[in-house]
């Protein structure tokens, strides 16, 4: 049986100032049990695995399931080197910008991690928005379910006037923040706390909220909403709440969704691609992501399949 990467477990310390925004998220989903109502089975099930512990200069996190996170040590790094050839190839193969590619190498040298495929499909992924003209820094881009916060890091990265709004299941949402704090330490974000909190945002270039809040997402002005690898893990009534808040934007939004053609969660519940609202909508491409149907492992097969094809999108959605 072939398992996805991301679903291994990854443990990293980061020592630094720990924010208000890191306290609050760890108070409120570390320091009792349960899970909010909007949490699928899928992430009932890997969030019990997952461990945050407060230290006195920081965090220490061992996550599962989110995306693959490890810390250098010489060992890895001799094990890493077959994959770092084919991570090469792969994006040689996808004429990745080299621009892009160095720029998501220093985030994961600044966080002290390996370059993994799950970084090396998001410099592919930006590059083909790019592409498309869609990181508009005079609106709001948002991304829903950003595995340890590296895409929007990786955004912020090229774009600096970029605003962004992460959006993750709160116990997710801290570990964006500890990640994305860690490249960014001089930018104090926002957590978008209360709905009053929208009038805000004009003067905000990095916002977090809580997927526990996610209707606040409603008629903010956002341009481009990003979805890879997290929405076939929802409940298909939460994914038909972020559609539906979607197309309230008043930046007449675009929307890129990269994840399994089909999945079944814990609770045997099936999310299909196809099945997903999405409505009238201008579909600009619709394909099995090329880059996306097989990871690299250190040892044979080097090449290892998905458990599943991937297919993206990416739509002009109308209200």
């Amino acid at each position: 049986m072939f398992f996805h990467r991301g679903l291994k477990r990854s443990k990293s310390y980061l020592p630094q100032k720990i924010s208000q925004i890191q306290k609050l998220l760890f108070q409120q989903y570390y320091s009792k049990e349960g899970f909010s109502k909007v949490t699928s089975a899928h992430w009932r099930a890997f969030g019990e695995k997952t461990e945050v512990t407060q230290t006195r200069n920081g965090f220490e996190f061992n996550t599962y399931g989110i995306s693959t996170h490890h810390k250098k040590s010489t060992l890895r790094i001799l094990k890493h080197l077959p994959i770092d050839f084919l991570l090469s190839k792969m994006l040689s193969k996808n004429a990745a910008e080299k621009q892009t590619i160095q720029s998501a190498k220093l985030i994961t040298s600044h966080l002290n991690i390996h370059f993994e495929f799950d970084h090396a499909k998001h410099v592919l992924i930006y590059d083909l928005l790019d592409s498309y003209g869609l990181f508009n820094t005079e609106h709001l881009i948002c991304i829903i379910g950003d595995g340890h916060g590296f895409f929007g890091t990786l955004i912020k990265t090229l774009c600096p006037d970029a605003r962004i709004l992460f959006i993750n299941l709160g116990r997710n949402l801290l570990i964006d923040a500890i990640c994305f704090s860690a490249v960014f330490p001089d930018i104090d974000p926002l957590l978008f706390e209360e709905p009053e909190d929208c009038q805000l945002l004009d003067n905000q270039s990095i916002i977090f909220l809580e997927a526990e809040h996610f209707e606040w997402m409603q008629n903010l002005p956002i341009s481009l909403f990003i979805n890879v690898a997290s929405m076939g893990e929802m409940d298909l009534s939460i994914i038909k709440r972020y559609f539906k808040y979607m197309r309230t934007s008043t930046a007449q939004p675009h929307f890129y969704c990269s994840n399994r053609e089909e999945k079944t969660l814990p609770d045997g519940a099936e999310i299909r691609f196809v099945y997903y609202p999405w409505g009238e909508a201008d579909i600009l491409f619709d394909e099995l992501c090329p880059w996306y149907q097989q990871y690299p492992s250190w040892r044979p097969p080097f090449w290892r399949p998905f458990d599943g094809p991937f297919r993206h999108r990416l739509v002009k959605l109308k209200s």
